[in-house]
């Protein structure tokens, strides 16, 4: 590796570690990368249920580097956010979030903006991670759940609720959710896992954060 090189390394790593808030994208600029990037698109919108489908329960469509998810996409089925929009239509490529579990505003919010952010369920609050997300430019948001749902039919989710609440997170105090201006959607572990092996993504470690994704 010549000179320069290593000096750009270690200057993006020192900035990196000691300006938490500077964007993961612009460390990343320029990287080159020999495999051709897919993007994964998503089709999310209010309109897409099927017949004698639950209420708050959705269907939405993914698919790879595709002109049309609605039409060419494979179904995702997932539970619409019970206090968040409920008329909506949004389509756009997914993008994860970084740091992925929303402990934090996004690091990579320019990488967001237009984009459906996806975030891991954690422990953060799930409409604080749709806050972050729509602060950030975001269209729409979907959560991964992390294995607390009992089973892939929403049967009980811990506090984000069950499919007989008609959407996740009833509960919640309705002062949060009011400023909520973006769809989102929670689906399980497994459907999460669907969407992770479609996209292009390396691990990063965020001194502070752990261990993350990031599209490439």
């Amino acid at each position: 590796m010549s000179t320069p090189s290593i000096r750009g390394f270690v200057l993006a790593f020192f900035l990196f570690a000691f300006v938490p808030s500077l964007s993961i994208s612009n460390l990343v600029a320029g990287q080159v990368h020999e495999e051709e990037v897919q993007p994964v698109y998503m089709s999310l919108h209010s309109k897409q249920t099927r017949r004698n489908q639950h209420k708050g329960l959705m269907t939405v469509e993914i698919c790879k580097n595709c002109v049309d998810p609605s039409s060419e996409g494979s179904h995702i089925e997932g539970l619409n956010a019970y206090q968040g929009p409920q008329d909506f239509a949004v389509q756009s490529e997914i993008v994860y979030a970084i740091p992925n579990d929303g402990s934090r505003a996004p690091m990579n919010r320019g990488q967001l903006e237009g984009k459906i952010a996806l975030f891991d369920r954690g422990t953060v609050a799930l409409v604080e991670k749709v806050l972050h997300a729509q602060n950030a430019g975001a269209l729409g948001v979907v959560l991964i759940d992390d294995g607390t749902c009992t089973d892939e039919k929403f049967t009980h989710c811990g506090m984000a609720g069950r499919l007989s609440d008609g959407g996740f997170a009833r509960n919640d105090m309705f002062d949060k959710w009011k400023n909520v201006k973006i769809p989102a959607l929670f689906i399980t572990e497994m459907s999460g896992q669907r969407i992770l092996n479609l996209m292009h993504l390396e691990s990063i470690h965020i001194p502070g954060y752990g261990d993350h994704w990031k599209n490439v």
